[in-house]
């Protein structure tokens, strides 16, 4: 019994020695074969998953800019006597012409100014003659803002940017002047004003 039992130990002893030396040792480096795998595998997944590229390009586009729009102007008023035959420019009788000045954009616009005349709506010339005998009646016997006769007269006083839709007033003054001629063919007459505005 005491033999056997030594041999069983002794073999038990020996077994002990190749599980400890054997198998698990292989096994246990066949796991961290297959964790160091695990680990690379994850990484490389990570790094898959980041990884990018960068570049650059480029593109085009377009933009429509509208054109102005005519400027809305025109006589809203008139105060003052009935026109005669003054000796001088700024006495006498005298007229004031009220006007206004609209833009009627959908952006803003800027008035340099606005420049007043006796003329047709068109702004040509403008005469009457009713008697062929006598001298017609023309842009020569009236001052426009104090001007000389038979000139334009330039009112800057209304200029600036004006929004959408906005708009201004502004006066103008009209005398007849004695030019030591004729003017019957002036008596009785509408003098048309003309209006510019840019």
């Amino acid at each position: 019994m005491i033999g056997t039992t030594a041999r069983s130990t002794l073999a038990g002893s020996t077994r002990s020695k190749q599980t400890n030396q054997g198998v698990p040792m292989r096994r246990f480096t066949s796991k961290r074969f297959i964790g160091a795998l695990s680990v690379i595998a994850v990484l490389a997944a990570a790094g898959a998953a980041i990884a990018f590229f960068t570049s650059s390009g480029t593109g085009s586009g377009s933009a429509t800019v509208g054109t102005s729009t005519a400027w809305t102007v025109g006589q809203t008023g008139t105060t003052g006597p009935a026109l005669l035959p003054d000796p001088a420019i700024g006495t006498g009788n005298i007229q004031t012409k009220s006007y206004q000045v609209t833009n009627p954009s959908s952006g803003s616009q800027n008035l340099k100014q606005v420049v007043v005349s006796i003329a047709n709506g068109n702004g040509s010339a403008w005469s009457s003659q009713a008697d062929n005998t006598k001298p017609a009646c023309t842009a020569a016997d009236f001052s426009v803002g104090g001007q000389p006769v038979g000139q334009s007269w330039t009112d800057t006083s209304l200029s600036g940017d004006y929004t959408a839709g906005s708009s201004q007033s502004g006066t103008a003054t009209v005398q007849m002047i004695d030019n030591g001629a004729n003017q019957d063919n002036c008596q009785g007459v509408t003098v048309p004003l003309y209006f510019q505005a840019s």
